[in-house]
C-alpha cells in the first residue's frame, strides 16, 4: 500500500501554527504565524514502555499521537526558538476542538521507503 493511500485512507486537513521567539525588551517573546493548510493523517497509539518529553517550559508530557505528512519538504518544525501546534477537532459528543504540540520531526528520505515526514504530538 502506497502512502498517498495511508493517509487518504484517514485524512485530516490541519493548519499549522507557528510559534517564533523574537527579541523583546531584553528578553523574548512568541510570535504566531499561521501557515497554509495541508493534508496529512493524524494517528493515535499507545507504547508499553513510557515516551515522554519535557517541554521549554519544564512541563513532562507523554507523546499520545502521530503525524505522518507525505514527502520530506513539509513546513513542520521543532526547535528552542520555534515550534508549531495544530488544533483537530475531536469524534463524539459533544465534538471539542483540541490542541497538539509538534515534540519531534522526523524526515524519511531512503530508498527502502517512501519519502514522508512523521511527527510526535503532545496534547496541549
Amino acid at each position: 500500500m502506497s502512502l498517498t493511500n495511508i493517509i487518504a485512507q484517514d485524512p485530516s486537513t490541519i493548519t499549522i501554527t507557528r510559534h517564533t521567539k523574537v527579541k523583546h525588551a531584553g528578553g523574548f517573546s512568541w510570535t504566531a504565524s499561521t501557515l497554509q493548510p495541508m493534508t496529512a493523517r493524524l494517528y493515535f497509539y499507545s507504547t508499553r514502555n513510557q515516551r515522554e518529553v519535557t517541554i521549554p517550559e519544564g512541563e513532562v508530557k507523554s507523546i499520545i499521537a502521530g503525524l505522518l505528512i507525505d514527502g520530506v519538504t513539509a513546513d513542520v518544525m521543532v526547535g528552542h526558538d520555534s515550534f508549531d501546534t495544530l488544533s483537530i477537532w475531536t469524534i463524539g459528543s459533544p465534538a471539542e476542538l483540541r490542541e497538539y504540540r509538534i515534540v519531534g520531526v522526523r524526515r524519511y528520505d531512503d530508498s527502502t521507503v517512501e519519502a514522508n515526514t512523521q511527527c510526535d504530538l503532545v496534547a496541549v
